[in-house]
């Protein structure tokens, strides 16, 4: 587990796992002569797939695209960290697509629960990838800490597509626990950042966080 803005504590969410992927990943013949900017836009591809297929309750097409947005979206940072292919913009071409394909997939649950929690699912999205690098404008470490962040909703979503290819799914109460944890990563990433930030400015400098992960 990594530790998060230097509080000190273990984070929570699924973002830590993507050094596992990373590992699998370098197992690609030719990944050194890939280009990250060009991973990054390519991640759009399986993001609209995602959405489209839980908007038309194509379950196992919501889980390819799901796992593909992923592998993609672990493997531009890990090219241009590895390769050193780093430029000025790529945490730039990093983060958009990541944010548009965020907010598509999250648009085809309207498709299947009640809007009053897709907009409130979408509203607290949003304000967890906001509170992700708000920190940054005080000087702080970004926060990716969970249970509620960008990969932790893909995989709540991925998972119960998987449950529906079998049964019924109440989506419904999928967006309320989608809420949920967006409402416990909100509280967690004010309150780290809050502690780092009311530091004495000589105390233990905070963990560094990568630059550009999922929020």
């Amino acid at each position: 587990m990594s530790r998060s803005g230097g509080s000190g504590r273990p984070d929570l969410g699924l973002y830590t796992t993507k050094y596992a992927v990373r590992r699998l990943l370098d197992r690609i013949p030719g990944i050194s002569r890939l280009q990250p900017n060009a991973i990054s836009i390519s991640s759009l591809v399986p993001a609209a797939l995602a959405a489209v297929a839980l908007w038309q309750g194509w379950w196992a097409l919501v889980i390819v695209g799901i796992l593909g947005r992923m592998a993609l979206t672990v493997l531009d940072g890990h090219v241009a960290e590895a390769y050193g292919k780093k430029t000025r913009i790529g945490p730039y071409a990093n983060r958009v697509p990541q944010e548009f394909g965020d907010v598509v997939l999250l648009l085809a649950l309207f498709a299947w629960a009640e809007p009053a929690w897709v907009c409130l699912v979408l509203a607290g999205a949003w304000l967890v990838n906001v509170l992700a690098v708000l920190p940054l404008l005080a000087g702080g470490a970004p926060q990716w800490v969970g249970p509620g962040g960008q990969p932790d909703r893909q995989a709540v979503i991925l998972v119960v597509s998987g449950v529906a290819m079998v049964t019924a799914v109440p989506w419904t109460g999928v967006c309320m626990l989608l809420v949920a944890l967006s409402v416990v990563t909100i509280a967690l990433r004010i309150g780290r950042t809050a502690r780092e930030l009311a530091a004495p400015a000589g105390g233990p400098p905070a963990t560094p966080s990568p630059p550009t992960p999922a929020g």
